[in-house]
């Protein structure tokens, strides 16, 4: 069950990946043949879709190890400096494509897009609904936090491309009615997707860095978060659980506590498993503390599993 549930959402993940480097040749290869700044920027942004889900798959991906599975969440530093490697490169075109952008305000009479270039963003923006319907119906099984990070991705790409078919539009319209303004509208959405991209870059490079300023999830999002450390044999209780939503990830924090009859190798293994478990359920999960504690309480000390009676393993120290 556990591997059917990861191979699904790699499948997703590269699934979303591919689809976003399509959009990206699909319409960077349109702009720059029927002379769309605008269409351009949006090919690019569709690339940043694309390196962000990449960063992503590589921090919290699996890797083959001697022809197993090996769940894979990266050393920390590893885990910071692909963010960071992707937001310079996204951070380096986002500003080439605003400059050019501004080039083309400054021009005379700029070009204006050809009609195969619309036609072009129309498709594309059928296909980025496609591929987004297919993540979400995967998303919701995973919960109501992943639907939210896919959702305000989604978002975003929608405003890319929608800026990129008012502006294709009004600089086409411009042409046709002889209103000069309007000409400069497909630069004017070309910068304005520059800004997306900027601020996306921004945004990856700040998650590793600032990672601990991340929002804390409500209640009710954190429920299943409980609910499954809480089926992971020796658990007696979670003391306490936090989870915060960084960007498109989370990371726990959580107290349990074990029963005092057993040593803390033990008492640590039971924390590894349910660590395990969460990092394999959760895609969104990518880092998880757990600490542990001797159930403190009148005798007959609970847990969710029936001790031998014959037990007589030492005291946690």
């Amino acid at each position: 069950m556990k591997s059917e549930r990861s191979r699904s959402s790699e499948t997703a993940a590269w699934t979303g990946i591919a689809g976003d480097l399509i959009l990206a040749l699909l319409k960077g290869s349109a702009g720059y043949i029927f002379n769309s700044k605008a269409l351009m920027g949006d090919g690019l942004y569709a690339a940043s879709d694309a390196a962000t889900s990449l960063a992503r798959v590589l921090t919290t991906g699996k890797l083959k190890e001697r022809g197993q599975d090996r769940l894979h969440y990266g050393n920390p530093k590893v885990r910071q400096a692909v963010p960071i490697l992707f937001s310079v490169l996204l951070l380096m075109t986002g500003l080439e494509l605003a400059s050019a952008a501004i080039r083309s305000l400054g021009a005379d009479e700029p070009s204006v897009p050809g009609m195969y270039a619309l036609v072009t963003a129309f498709a594309g923006l059928a296909l980025k609904e496609a591929f987004f319907q297919f993540q979400y119906r995967f998303a919701k099984k995973k919960g109501e936090a992943e639907i939210n990070a896919h959702i305000n991705g989604h978002r975003f790409s929608l405003y890319s491309s929608l800026a990129a078919l008012l502006g294709m539009i009004g600089a086409m319209a411009g042409q046709a009615f002889g209103v000069e303004f309007l000409l400069y509208l497909d630069p004017v959405a070309s910068l304005l997707i520059a800004c997306l991209v900027l601020r996306k870059g921004y945004v990856l490079i700040v998650q590793p860095v600032y990672g601990s300023l991340g929002e804390e999830l409500r209640e009710e999002d954190v429920r299943q978060y409980k609910e499954t450390i809480q089926r992971v044999r020796g658990i007696v209780t979670i003391e306490s659980l936090k989870a915060l939503e960084l960007g498109d990830t989370v990371a726990i924090d959580a107290v349990i506590s074990v029963s005092p009859r057993i040593t803390v190798q033990e008492a640590q293994e039971i924390a590894d498993r349910a660590k395990t478990l969460l990092m394999t359920r959760f895609a969104r999960v990518t880092d998880v503390k757990i600490q542990f504690s001797p159930y403190q309480s009148v005798y007959p000390y609970k847990t969710n599993h029936e001790l031998p009676e014959n037990d007589v393993s030492p005291l946690i120290q």
